[in-house]
């Protein structure tokens, strides 16, 4: 976490991801630090690993929780990626932030840097943000 982004291994095209992490992520994370004895962010007990693998179980606590039906984790896929459109963000950096493989033919040879990536995600952070002001996300996990 010092470098300001994580490395998700387990992806579904098999290519590992770097996610970087905006500064609301990083306070996040250093406010769960401080209240965790465990050296994983997402601590599971119930896992060989000691670390959150299938969030779906998290999830849908969360859902019930909040008085949300019938989203997905995945639903969050969608909806970042169209905050991403909806703020400017082009074809490359939305595919790069979903970790899309499927690029055309000549995005083989487009990079998206990183520090790139990191703009736009904090961009749709805060526009998520300025819409949930009143939601604590610290009391959802």
């Amino acid at each position: 976490m010092k470098e300001k982004y994580g490395i998700y291994q387990k992806t579904k095209n098999g290519k590992a991801q770097n996610i970087p992490l905006t500064d609301e992520a990083m306070e996040i994370l250093q406010a769960r630090k401080l209240t965790s004895k465990s050296k994983w962010a997402l601590p599971n007990d119930s896992s060989k690993s000691g670390h959150l693998e299938r969030p779906y179980e998290a999830w849908n606590r969360i859902c019930k929780k909040a008085g949300i039906k019938n989203f997905r984790i995945h639903d969050l896929r969608r909806t970042f990626a169209s905050c991403l459109s909806d703020i400017g963000a082009g074809q490359y950096i939305i595919r790069a932030a979903l970790n899309h493989i499927n690029f055309e033919s000549t995005s083989d040879y487009s990079i998206v840097s990183t520090e790139l990536l990191r703009e736009y995600m904090s961009k749709v952070t805060q526009m998520i943000s300025g819409h949930m002001q009143s939601y604590n996300i610290y009391n959802t996990i």
